[in-house]
């Protein structure tokens, strides 16, 4: 029984990982720009919720995208 070395590394998963922040990051400044500047209700132009429901949309986000591309890659 002979093992085979993986297709993936640990440096590859860092670059992923860091990659999905990064997209995450910038999508929840767009929300927020959206959010703060445009369709803005009653939450304050510099609220600290508002900044985490817009990192938080930003990563739900970004992480629909990469599991799509997951999805339609590899498990279709």
């Amino acid at each position: 029984m002979s093992t085979q070395p993986s297709d993936f590394s640990g440096f590859m998963f860092f670059i992923l990982g860091l990659s999905f922040f990064t997209i995450s990051y910038f999508m929840g400044m767009m929300v927020h720009s959206a959010l703060m500047y445009e369709d803005k209700k009653n939450i304050g132009k510099d609220s600290r919720i508002g900044w985490v429901l817009s990192m938080v949309a930003g990563t739900g986000i970004t992480g629909w995208m990469f599991y799509y591309g997951y999805y339609m890659n590899f498990l279709r």
